[in-house]
């Protein structure tokens, strides 16, 4: 089994001279657009033409409720995989596959499963009842892998979906029931993790990391006897003094923060089960143990008006905000604030959308407005390469939080303004940026960690679960 986190085009071709692969799985987790899964699919199979191609994760169970299921079929017939895995969990069904060697023809019955048979049509699931393993099951025995596959800073969850059903996310919706792993099996992770000897820093994807709050003080106490340092997602109104302290002294150094408004009723509207107070009291938790967080913010929701846009500029600066993103409101069919479009008079979907108080043209006005508003906070793009994992990989380097700002702040002047490269490379703001990175030296990827993808060599394939 060879993982690989990221790839480009050039990285597949570079392994196709390396590998000959039994079996590719694509993950879509972190692509959030059909066209580029379907670029990826495309130079995937043309690479590996041999190999059976599965492909999984949460954009095929979101593209799935947003297009119905003939629109959807159409899609999966026109990829290029062999098997979709439509599920959150998926284990039984991925064994399953690699146990058939890929021979099976379309015939096995799985949960939750489309398979291509050899004239190319697909065969649509024959259940959709998953069991799944627990949580506990699931986590990643780190010490089997390549060490050299693996970074120093690596993803590791404690919990599957997300105890609560904000109306503008998908995710609930998605991934079923919330589903958590104990602190002993954080326990277990941690020590296997600890073997490969090189990991420092530990991403933690769960949707919700703090809550249930009782657990989550159980997790920062199995952090504080491991010598990690990790980021997690985090929802500060929960945040306390000692809870805070605990997290600060186990080795958290940065957090990001789904604000997503300063109006309560919008706020309301999105069943966020908060409000701008209770946020603002974690916000001056978090201020006062210097821990790092990046806030994000949506414009546009329902009920969101222009007003709110000085209103939002007000409020990350008051509060210092080290760094803030800004997205217009992506209005999926497969949340839950679409059942309500009669009550907030919403037509379109996805970036094409207008409601009673607002519609998506002002609303991406807004976010290309926000940027140079601010005079203290610094802008940071959710969905561009300078988002918080960027930040996060300036941190697991050594660099302090006003250093990235300072690098955030050279990039946001020198980008997207068509400006020479002579005068680009003269700008005392690129000369201090280089100056500042040259001053420490970036681990480099190992050359295998370089594909979305996981590889197994040309041999027996074992179906049996770690």
């Amino acid at each position: 089994m060879h993982h690989v986190n990221y790839a480009d085009r050039l990285v597949v071709d570079d392994l196709k001279q390396r590998f000959a692969p039994r079996f590719v799985l694509f993950s879509t987790t972190f692509l959030i657009e059909a066209p580029t899964i379907l670029d990826g699919l495309q130079r995937v199979r043309r690479a590996f033409p041999d190999a059976y191609l599965v492909m999984g994760g949460f954009m095929l169970g979101e593209l799935e409720r947003d297009l119905g299921p003939e629109r959807f079929a159409r899609f999966l017939k026109a990829w290029a995989a062999d098997a979709y895995v439509v599920s959150p969990m998926g284990e039984t069904a991925l064994l399953a596959l690699l146990a058939s060697g890929g021979e099976h023809q379309g015939r096995l019955d799985l949960p939750n499963t489309w398979l291509r048979t050899p004239d190319g049509q697909l065969t649509p699931p024959r259940s959709n009842h998953e069991p799944g393993l627990s949580m506990n099951e699931t986590w990643v025995r780190w010490d089997q892998l390549d060490p050299a596959g693996l970074y120093h800073t690596v993803h590791m969850r404690t919990a599957r979906s997300c105890k609560f059903k904000c109306s503008f996310c998908s995710l609930f919706v998605i991934e079923g029931e919330l589903s958590n792993a104990t602190p002993q099996t954080l326990r277990r992770e941690l020590e296997s993790l600890r073997k490969v000897g090189h990991v420092r820093s530990v991403i933690f994807t769960d949707d919700t990391f703090n809550v249930p709050q009782k657990r989550f003080k159980e997790l920062v106490r199995v952090l504080a006897d491991f010598d990690f340092e990790w980021y997690s997602f985090y929802r500060c109104q929960f945040a306390d003094n000692e809870t805070v302290r605990m997290m600060k002294d186990s080795g958290c150094k940065g957090l990001f923060l789904g604000l997503e408004s300063v109006d309560d009723q919008v706020l309301k509207n999105m069943n966020k089960a908060t409000t701008v107070a209770s946020y603002e009291r974690g916000l001056e938790q978090l201020r006062r143990m210097e821990i790092p967080f990046h806030a994000n913010f949506i414009v546009g929701f329902p009920g969101d008006r222009e007003q709110n846009a000085e209103r939002l500029v007000e409020f990350v600066d008051r509060w210092d905000i080290p760094f803030y993103s800004v997205s217009p409101w992506f209005c999926a069919p497969s949340t839950t604030i679409t059942d309500e479009r009669e009550k907030y008079a919403i037509e379109g979907n996805y970036y094409d959308w207008r409601h009673a108080t607002m519609d998506s043209s002002r609303a991406i006005e807004i976010e290309q407005w926000m940027p140079s508003q601010p005079k203290r906070a610094v802008y940071m793009s959710q969905l561009s390469t300078d988002q918080f994992w960027s930040q996060i990989l300036f941190y697991s380097h050594g660099y302090s939080m006003e250093e990235v700002r300072s690098a955030a702040r050279a990039f946001n002047r020198l980008a997207g303004r068509d400006t020479p490269s002579g005068a680009v490379f003269a700008a005392p703001d690129f000369q201090d940026l280089g100056r500042m990175l040259r001053a420490r030296e970036f681990a480099a990827p190992a050359p295998k960690d370089r594909l979305l993808a996981d590889h197994v060599r040309r041999a027996p394939v074992s179906a049996q679960p770690q």
